[in-house]
């Protein structure tokens, strides 16, 4: 069977056939090609690809950077197209008092069918035909099975971060993770009641027990009743969390374990909400303000088709009004000077940074104006990564802030609305039942051979799926969550 490049559809009933063909079969990557019989008599077999559901369970499990991955439902596809139904409320708040021998008002509650496209992702990878022959990759008796555990860590946590940050709006090949699909509504505006900003302040355990009430607490039109049962916080947050937690505490927390050793802090942290207990996890690749590459990726990786693209060229940068349905974040306490570094991606891979000089930038009123940066047209990129400095702050402050998709053809503007600051991230509040949260999969996660052209053996590991919030309103998003030093003084 001939396998669909990145972002292709092939039949369906293919590719459920070879699906159940796939949990069925012992034969894999690893099998030695046999001669055929019949009418190939005397003819090599190929060599097919080989479902490695059971690495990935096995890894999923072991690396403990992966918060949302292990914990997410996954449920299996059957198009590549898979729809479904939104529930929006159970009904109008009619009065439901009626006469003797009324039959009532009819009441109806209101849905709406949504659907998600399918997405392929893909890791390649290869091992020379020296280190398959004499296991030159490490300590693992296989070079194939090495390579592959390798490959499988990289695509998990690729996985895990594009779960939480990924935005079709950038990459047509990209599924939209879920913060966007919390935060957002399908016309691209913020979902108020599902979101807010603390403006680079610092959580506090009184804020997510505020939270959890919100979304839990009944609403005028019948929606609420939300019960996240999982808060996921970046690593520095969540140490922030236990530090407040232990400075707010009883003295018998810290608990001498044996007579060599004691543990200060607490070993898993809970709050309680009013609906009971909700468990805050540490999620490391949630946290993605990072700096911009020192270099273009062509200085380590070769590209295996096309050009990685060149350093973008910057044409201009300055506020701007906004326009239509349009939203900004910035202030008028964000007037200031600011560096910007632009970073364009394709395919094959990204280029170095381009750094403008310091803008003196003037928002105004809050909430009126964005940042517009014009770059010039170049066909081969597919979209920017975009970072801005603090306020103030020199080159080396910038930080990533958005992802942007590259114009079709001319000039691209880029528009920074000030959705996310620096040195921040996200606090998610989440409910992990599967009608709620899910993972939808079209195939299991394959190892697929690809032709051999040289003296080594190339091979992709591929997943294929894409998650689903199906009742956003029960989730929660707090956007620019800072961290804190001293956490002494934290309201609890």
């Amino acid at each position: 069977m001939n396998f669909p490049q990145m972002g292709e559809n092939v039949p369906v009933s293919d590719l459920v056939a070879l699906n159940k063909a796939l949990r069925k079969s012992s034969i894999g990557y690893q099998t030695s090609a046999q001669m055929g019989t019949g009418d190939n008599a005397g003819a090599l077999q190929p060599l097919v690809p080989q479902s490695m559901e059971s690495t990935l369970a096995s890894k999923t499990y072991t690396m403990q950077e992966l918060a949302l991955w292990p914990r997410i439902a996954k449920q299996f596809a059957t198009q590549t197209v898979h729809e479904y139904n939104v529930l929006n409320d159970q009904g109008l708040d009619l009065d439901p008092f009626i006469s003797e021998g009324d039959g009532g008002q009819l009441n109806t509650g209101s849905y709406s069918r949504e659907f998600v496209k399918i997405r392929y992702m893909a890791e390649r990878r290869q091992i020379s035909d020296v280190a398959g022959l004499v296991g030159l990759k490490g300590p693992n008796a296989s070079a194939l099975a090495e390579e592959t555990q390798r490959g499988t860590e990289r695509l998990l946590q690729k996985l895990e971060r594009s779960l939480f940050h990924a935005d079709s709006d950038s990459s047509d090949r990209a599924f939209d993770g879920i913060i966007k699909q919390i935060e957002k509504n399908s016309d691209g505006t913020m979902r108020t009641n599902s979101t807010e900003d603390l403006v680079g302040g610092a959580l506090s355990i009184g804020k997510i027990q505020e939270t959890c009430a919100k979304v839990y607490g009944a609403n005028a039109d019948g929606t609420g009743f939300g019960k996240p049962n999982v808060c996921m916080v970046e690593p520095q947050v969540y140490s922030d969390l236990i530090q407040s937690a232990v400075a707010s505490g009883r003295h018998d927390q810290l608990r001498v374990q044996e007579n060599s050793a004691i543990t200060f802090g607490v070993k898993n942290l809970t709050i309680m909400a009013p609906y009971g207990p909700v468990n805050i996890v540490s999620a490391p690749f949630l946290f993605n303000s990072w700096d911009a590459p020192s270099a273009a990726s062509s200085g380590r990786v070769a590209a295996t088709t096309g050009s990685v693209p060149s350093t973008p060229t910057i044409n201009s940068i300055a506020t701007a009004a906004l326009a239509g349905s349009e939203e900004s974040h910035f202030l008028n306490a964000d007037n200031g000077a600011y560096y910007y570094k632009i970073v364009a991606v394709n395919k094959q891979g990204y280029s170095a940074a381009a750094a403008t000089g310091q803008n003196t930038l003037a928002f105004g009123t809050d909430n009126t104006k964005k940042v517009s940066i014009e770059i010039a047209a170049d066909s081969n990129v597919d979209f920017y990564r975009v970072y801005r400095s603090t306020k103030n702050g020199g080159a080396a402050s910038c930080k990533l802030v958005l992802e942007f998709k590259a114009a079709d053809s001319g000039v691209t503007t880029i528009e920074d609305f000030g959705l996310n600051r620096p040195n921040t991230s996200r606090a998610l509040l989440l409910d992990m039942s599967p009608q709620k949260l899910r993972f939808m999969r079209l195939l299991d996660f394959l190892r697929r051979p690809l032709a051999e052209t040289a003296t080594a053996k190339p091979f992709l590991l591929m997943m294929f799926g894409s998650p689903i919030v199906s009742v956003p309103e029960h989730m929660y998003s707090i956007r620019n969550v800072g961290t804190s030093t001293d956490v002494s003084g934290v309201n609890l």
